[in-house]
């Protein structure tokens, strides 16, 4: 999950057409993952919340001391608040992946031109960001 921490360099190199398509890749490739796991940690909390409550409805079916039953409602509780704070983070992800698909997308739209007519060129090219106007 650390490919999104790729170098972003002030020389122009590392920001030219095809490195930064190439990071908007990374980051959906990322944010993808993310969600999955995001996905599997939420099943996972709510299958034991739902253990959990059904040790408590058993453990107060057996008369175990009220403290004991309360403190595995209490557990449950937390499983829950586990699960819905992972499908938060698995929205959240979900979200970054589109987004950074559009802004791809966006950039491939506005952009791709250009590279095209770049890599067509045999004339060398000055590096991205040298004509920009300070």
């Amino acid at each position: 999950m650390g490919d999104i921490a790729l170098s972003v360099a002030a020389d122009g190199n590392a920001n030219g057409f095809s490195a930064v398509q190439a990071k908007l890749a990374a980051l959906q490739r990322t944010a993808v993952q993310l969600h999955e796991h995001a996905e599997r940690v939420a099943q996972r909390m709510r299958a034991n919340a739902k253990t959990a409550a059904a040790g408590a409805d058993l453990s107060a079916a057996a008369q175990v001391d009220g403290r004991h039953v309360s403190a595995i409602e209490e557990v449950a509780a937390h499983f829950g608040r586990v699960a819905r704070g992972a499908r938060g983070l698995s929205g959240s992800a979900d979200a970054m992946h589109r987004a950074a698909g559009r802004v791809r997308s966006e950039h491939r739209a506005e952009y791709g031109g250009v590279q095209a007519a770049v890599t067509a060129s045999r004339a060398r090219q000055a590096k991205p960001g040298f004509y920009r106007q300070q």
